[in-house]
């Protein structure tokens, strides 16, 4: 099993009851194989153009660099029509929709946030997120990120995310995202004595 696999897999668990994922797909043993699938294409993309951050075997944080052009993914409609099987439209349709939604100023896209459910409640997400922001404040990018949830959205605020326009829908009566941005924080050097 490839790392990509093995952090899309961890992701695919983490996701299995989120809002969106739900709204994907009803059967909880589809989602998590379509879910697992998506990300693994979405993993192998961000160690290319992007990153991933791990928090040992318990969560992990995906990142696409948008402070330059990023390639499209190679041959990705039918990797993930072969990931998603039946379920391929509404994958394209949040695809869509989020891509709608998506700001064009230069960022850190933090596209994937997940933690095994046992291993939540332990601040791992929050650990990750914020190894992070020190490299993303050390270059003075900013960072984007949609929140499943009012509580992610809490979480991210506390790091702090702001409201990045309204909520947005995915589909017809479909769960909310929540668009939220992290200005770059300045970063105060002390003097050695």
């Amino acid at each position: 099993m490839s790392s990509a696999d093995h952090v899309a897999g961890l992701l695919g668990e983490a996701f299995r009851d989120v809002p969106t994922a739900v709204w994907l797909i009803d059967d909880p043993e589809e989602r998590v194989a379509a879910v697992a699938g998506q990300f693994t294409i979405l993993v192998e993309h961000a160690l290319a153009h992007g990153g991933v951050i791990t928090e040992g075997l318990d969560g992990a944080v995906v990142w696409f660099d948008r402070t330059k052009d990023e390639p499209p993914i190679p041959g990705y409609d039918e990797r993930l029509r072969e990931a998603c099987g039946k379920h391929y439209e509404a994958f394209a349709e949040l695809d869509r929709i989020m891509d709608e939604h998506h700001p064009a100023e230069p960022h850190n896209y933090v596209a994937l946030v997940g933690v095994r459910e046992d291993a939540r409640g332990r601040g791992l997400a929050s650990a990750m997120l914020r190894r992070h922001h020190e490299r993303l404040d050390a270059t003075g990018t900013p960072a984007y990120l949609e929140a499943v949830s009012l509580q992610t959205a809490n979480l991210y605020a506390s790091l702090g995310y702001q409201r990045h326009g309204e909520p947005f829908r995915i589909g017809e009566g479909g769960p909310p995202l929540y668009p939220m941005w992290r200005p770059a924080h300045q970063v105060t050097h002390r003097p050695h004595p």
